[in-house]
């Protein structure tokens, strides 16, 4: 019978719903924190990763400067050369670009992060005053009822089974009331808590913000420096003609670029070969076949904005020998390399801005200019088509477009000759 009254008897039934009220209770608490781990763990990691990305890009980008204040010291070039100061004011534009996009994720990271914070207030909040609702029902209950509800219960019982169930009951009833009080406790924690976070993340995006705007005003401040600098140079011929020398000084020197490190890769390989290693790699083995006007790939799809040969510069606007190719495209198209080949140089040069040079075996290169960001390093093995950076305006330029050019030894040849038709 006392099996029966578990089961099926009235102490039976309020057990059950005791119970289910219980896990009615708890729902709401474990969804909650289901929620937030999901969302803490899902919203934040793509923006954390593009915030990682570009502080890679910044710290290349000042090792790229950091190389070339050296080559042009060791150079020994003039503090007035024009296209050095063209150059640096160039390199401070590209930095304070790369510190906008840094600052705007991180902003952007922040909000989300606000965002986030508001919602869980809100619901924490919510769930605070369903707590002190529930709380204030029992209170009220025991204020009206004391303890004789409780005896009643007790006294009323038919057998020993029936009295431990009860007491068994009234423990579980108070272990509730215990759990609703400490849920309200840890919930108002949390909450405190949460609004910490969301006055920190507050300052630090009032911070931030701040930086953009100082950031953004580097930025112009220095491209409308630039503009200055430049017009000066088209009014005045003297200027304009020593620029356009320096420009063609700075061709030449890519050549002489060219040559040097062609000669420590030979070295190098010779090395290799008298110590049992492999020897060069012939990339362009296939390609030699195939006849001049085949051996290499576009390394992009646009207008051509300036032919190889003499032309008017388009900045200085005196006649000038022009040593590639000038393809126009949006910022950010990704560049290819124009066969396989290995990176033989990644930097900053005097005049070209953020530059790739590809030796493809044979004595030929390839040369790809004024990019705004690269994707490999000295050394890689790329194949035909690999992306190596991206269309940019560093250097001497007007406008956003890649300059390439194809080399044999230091000499530039006109890349219509050796480009797919």
């Amino acid at each position: 019978m006392s099996e029966d009254l578990r089961k099926r008897g009235p102490a039976g039934g309020v057990f059950s719903k005791r119970a289910v009220c219980l896990a009615l209770l708890l729902l709401p608490v474990l969804l909650l924190l289901v929620f937030r781990e999901y969302r803490a763990w899902a919203a934040p990691a793509d923006i954390d990763s593009q915030i990682a990305a570009e502080e890679r890009r910044r710290k290349e980008l000042d090792r790229k400067l950091e190389s070339y204040r050296s080559t042009i010291r060791q150079m020994k070039v003039k503090e007035n050369d024009l296209l050095v100061r063209i150059d640096q004011s160039q390199q401070a534009t590209e930095k304070a670009r790369q510190e906008m996009t840094i600052l705007e994720y991180q902003i952007s990271k922040l909000q989300k992060n606000i965002a986030v914070l508001n919602e869980e207030m809100d619901r924490t909040q919510n769930k605070i005053q369903d707590l002190a609702s529930a709380l204030k029902q029992r209170l009220i209950h025991i204020s009206k009822y004391g303890t004789s509800e409780e005896l009643l219960l007790i006294f009323s019982a038919e057998n020993t089974h029936q009295v431990l169930d009860s007491v068994y009951l009234l423990g579980k009833l108070a272990a509730h009331d215990q759990f609703l009080i400490e849920q309200l406790q840890s919930k108002k924690q949390e909450i405190e808590l949460s609004q910490q976070t969301l006055e920190s993340h507050r300052d630090r995006l009032l911070q931030q913000s701040r930086s953009l705007d100082q950031e953004r005003k580097k930025y112009h401040s220095t491209i409308k420096q630039t503009n200055t600098f430049l017009s000066d140079i088209r009014r005045q011929k003297a200027l304009a003609e020593r620029a356009a020398k320096e420009m063609e000084e700075a061709q030449k020197a890519v050549g002489q670029t060219i040559l040097t490190l062609m000669r420590q890769r030979k070295e190098r390989d010779e090395a290799a070969k008298k110590a049992g290693g492999k020897g060069s790699t012939d990339y362009l083995a296939g390609r030699i076949a195939r006849g001049r006007g085949s051996m290499f790939d576009w390394p992009l799809r646009g207008p051509i904005s300036s032919p190889f040969g003499s032309r008017v510069h388009p900045v200085f606007k005196t006649k000038s020998f022009h040593s590639g190719l000038d393809i126009s495209a949006p910022r950010g198209t990704a560049v290819k390399a124009a066969a396989p080949g290995e990176v033989l140089f990644e930097g900053w040069m005097r005049g070209y801005g953020q530059v790739i040079i590809i030796d493809h075996g044979r004595n030929y290169s390839t040369v790809y200019a004024h990019m705004s960001s690269t994707r490999v390093k000295e050394g890689t093995v790329v194949n035909a088509g690999t992306v190596v950076g991206a269309v940019g305006n560093t250097g001497t330029t007007t406008g956003y477009h890649l300059h390439f050019e194809v080399r044999i030894g230091s000499t530039a040849k006109n890349p219509l000759d050796y480009l797919k038709r």
